[in-house]
């Protein structure tokens, strides 16, 4: 038990107790003895009444990582314990019966105050605590000791019956891994070995980077620990971030080969015994096949008469080198056997070093196949498998090149950026396999397009990227370089063999300027922001850089920031619902209001709708801004226009993005249940360009979500009718028609105008539908759309958009 100053924890099981002679008047003196050896211990303890921690050691505390007690005492036990170590922890308590028993040592997964873990072996008392019953928990910290387990199965898992050296070493050339045949090839135990530089047990030096860019596998010279010679084949392997080592010893074949030249003959490996001097003295068979050699002239060829390049060509150098170090050469080298290149791992090395002229034996391995497959591989790491061009790390290093490049310094380079449009209906209606084709026809008619001293690259997806070089004439040399692009796209249909399509693209580009100094990265990214810009303006199109577009960007991305917080948790007073009262034009009554959604940003004040709507869209949330929006509009309508069912009709545009969504019905439908809206009184306002829209889920249509809103009740208006393109099948799902202002405007001056406008009206009155006249100006205006039979009106004319409140003031 431990109170106060009389504290004593129980020791557990399996722990010598500690027993200190005490005078029989000097109780108290043992019960602060014991205690301050309990503070001292190197052991964590604590002790936890009812599952709350009462008391704990300064080695407790370092265990937690605690940085004081106030950390620890007074807080639940099971705190400082991972869950999944609190059902076994659980378990062990319960199984303590009487006082001063204590639980078999046990591990358990600490957690510590800083959120770390750290395992530990456990023991529990049963003890007292200020006469109460309590727990005394001794803490072992034994992650050391695990680690040290987990070194000693890596060592255990390395084969230490094999009769060539398994030798492990890190990626500084430490050896952390010496199997038993390792010290009998060396002469050097495992513990005289570990932890050193690999160079220095085995006598020589050795690269694993060249070794395995050689194909792995050399010949090498080490050296017994006694001094002795060991002609030694490595094989090496990357493992993590070091290296494991098969070393062979052939010593002893070596010698055979020298005394029995029929074994060296059978060798498929290229083999020459070279004099000091570098003239052939021996060669196997493989030497003719290999090499080219005439074994006619053999003793007696020299060296230098083989078809085989040597760096520099300097075979004597190599020969002297080989006479004064005892090493040898270790390298590739290339051959014109047939007038073709193989390539060959070549290790020359030299043998009888203790003879006044030392020989040396050469050995050649063709390593034709792994050079081409490592050229292929290089080659797949820079270029798109699908269409062969380069990818974009592959085009963005060669753009670095271009732009460090001493060769023509300041030379101007045009780069653009290029995007397929609606490339996804392709996929999704042709399927993929069909896609790839017209990815590799546009590929094709780029590469040809682009001309001399140009860079092609598939980015990703339907994405391309060129890099040109420029005319001196800056963005107008890249303006005339994008629309060559372009045309070579649109110029005629892609014929795929199946069938036939025809294919536009939008285009940003970016020209340097002499005396700049951006990456290769800067200038894609400025092409990115530029491309952005071109599709904006609409499919087929192209724009050039320049720092007014970076700035509209970096607003346009602190814009989407802010939106996306704004939308995930509303700030007061920064979005809210400007109304516009809709008027009949026979009676001039107030008969709607048409709700529009607006952003006061705190920094940038109004934000114009058709920006945040736009943007909301392309970030994918339009349809959570047109829930918001929704929602607010029906509050007011309840709030402040005062509701009652069917005197006044709520009407809200809807965004492409929202409109796309299969969830809308089921959303409209909460939301007018929430404010015991009646579904009539609602109308959704869609444009005509939403029925060319791709961003549809699968199975949905735009005819399908028309049928499926007005199935609620809900009516539905085709918003700016005129300015774009509908069919009468999409007219017979829409309850009204809301004529574009253009024609509004034009409609006391043009004949035109006011002919298209009698026409709408004409197939309105025969589909039953309301025509209502948008952005009435003038009093002559609202006139003449009343004469020409629009039922409805709305405009600056009659009423502009204000607030909730004072949008019903009018309207009351």
């Amino acid at each position: 038990m431990i109170e106060g100053d009389n504290a004593s924890p129980t020791p557990s099981d399996g722990e010598e107790e500690l027993v200190v002679p005490v005078e029989p008047d000097s109780a108290e003196s043992l019960a602060k003895r014991y205690r301050l050896l309990v503070e001292l211990s190197p052991d964590a303890i604590c002790v936890h009444e009812g599952g709350v921690v009462v008391y704990v050691n300064p080695a407790g505390l370092r265990l937690a990582r605690a940085q004081s007690t106030d950390q620890m005492v007074g807080h639940w036990i099971t705190e400082f314990v991972h869950p999944d170590s609190i059902p076994g922890m659980l378990e062990r308590l319960a199984s303590l019966g009487e006082e001063d028993t204590a639980t078999e040592p046990a591990e358990a997964l600490m957690l510590l105050t800083d959120g770390t873990t750290k395992l530990a072996e456990i023991v529990s008392v049963r003890t007292e605590w200020q006469g109460r019953p309590a727990f005394q928990v001794i803490m072992r910290d034994i992650s050391t000791k695990k680690a040290a387990e987990e070194a000693l199965k890596y060592q255990a898992a390395l084969v230490d019956h094999v009769s060539d050296a398994v030798i492990a070493i890190s990626a500084e050339g430490v050896v952390q891994a010496w199997n038993p045949a390792a010290e009998k090839v060396y002469g050097t135990s495992a513990s005289k070995a570990l932890g050193r530089d690999l160079t220095d047990v085995i006598g020589a030096a050795f690269v694993p980077r060249e070794a395995i860019a050689l194909g792995g596998t050399i010949e090498s010279v080490h050296r017994h620990r006694d001094g002795a010679i060991r002609n030694v084949r490595v094989s090496v392997t990357a493992m993590g971030a070091g290296y494991v080592l098969l070393c062979a010893d052939l010593t002893a074949s070596r010698r055979a080969i020298e005394l029995f030249g029929t074994v060296v003959s059978e060798l498929t490996e290229a083999v020459l015994v070279l004099n000091p001097h570098g003239f052939i003295e021996m060669a196997n068979p493989a030497s003719a096949t290999l090499l080219g050699l005439d074994p006619s002239t053999v003793p007696g060829a020299h060296l230098g008469s083989l078809p085989v390049m040597f760096p520099n060509d300097d075979i004597r150098a190599l020969v002297d080198h080989m006479r004064q170090t005892g090493d040898g050469f270790t390298g590739k080298l290339a051959t014109r056997t047939d007038g073709e290149h193989r390539w060959f791992s070549v290790t020359c090395k030299a043998f009888d070093v203790d003879l006044d002229e030392p020989r040396a034996i050469a050995s050649y391995t063709d390593i034709t196949q792994q050079v081409l497959d490592a050229e292929q591989q290089r080659h797949r790491a820079s270029h798109d498998s699908l269409t062969g061009l380069l990818n974009h790390d592959g085009l963005l290093r060669q753009l670095d090149t271009q732009l460090a490049s001493d060769v023509e310094p300041n030379s101007p380079i045009n780069v653009h950026f290029l995007d397929l449009d609606r490339f996804k209906i392709i996929n999704d209606s042709l399927g993929h396999s069909y896609g790839d084709q017209v990815l590799r026809a546009v590929a094709g008619r780029l590469a040809a397009a682009a001309g001399p001293g140009s860079s092609v690259g598939r980015i990703g997806g339907d994405e391309f990227s060129i890099v040109s070089p420029g005319d001196g004439t800056g963005p107008a040399s890249a303006q005339r370089q994008a629309e060559h692009l372009l045309t070579a796209i649109t110029e005629s249909p892609i014929d795929t063999g199946i069938s036939s399509v025809r294919m536009t693209a939008s285009v940003g580009s970016v020209c340097t300027t002499e005396g700049e100094n951006r990456s290769g990265g800067d200038l894609l990214r400025d092409a990115d922001i530029a491309l952005y810009y071109a599709k904006q303006s609409g499919r087929a199109r192209s724009a050039v850089f320049d720092v007014r577009l970076r700035r509209e960007f970096q607003f346009r991305q602190q814009l989407e920031q802010d939106l996306r917080a704004l939308i995930a948790a509303p700030a007061d007073g920064q979005l809210g619902n400007r109304y516009e009262l809709i008027h009949a034009t026979a009676t001039g009554r107030v008969v709607g209001v048409e709700a529009t959604l607006c952003w006061h940003h705190p920094i940038h004040n109004e934000i114009e709708p058709n920006t945040f709507n736009t943007l909301a869209d392309h970030i994918g949330l339009g349809d959570a801004l047109g829930r918001l929006n929704l929602s607010k509009a029906l509050h007011d309508l309840n709030d402040v226009f005062g509701y009652r069912a069917g005197e006044l009709t709520l009407a809200i545009t809807l965004s492409p993005r929202q409109f796309c969504d299969d969830r809308l019905p089921q959303n409209v439908a909460a939301a007018l249940d929430e404010c015991c809206v009646h579904p009539g009184d609602l109308r959704l306002d869609v444009t005509e360009t939403i029925f060319a829209a791709d961003e549809f889920s699968e199975g949905i249509r735009p005819l399908d979500q028309l049928r499926r809103l007005r199935e609620l009740g809900i009516r539905v208006a085709i918003d700016n009718f005129g300015a774009g393109y509908s069919s009468l099948v999409q007219l017979q799902q829409v309850d009204a028609i809301k004529i574009a202002p253009a024609f509004i405007r034009d409609l006391t001056t043009s004949h035109f105008a006011d002919t298209v406008i009698q026409s709408i009206v004409a197939i309105a009155r025969a589909a039953d539908m309301t025509v209502i006249a948008t952005g009435v100006e003038t009093a002559a205006q609202l006139e003449a759309v009343t004469a020409a039979g629009c039922q409805q009106a709305q405009g600056p004319f009659l009423h502009s958009p204000e607030s909730a409140a004072a949008a019903a003031a009018r309207f009351h």
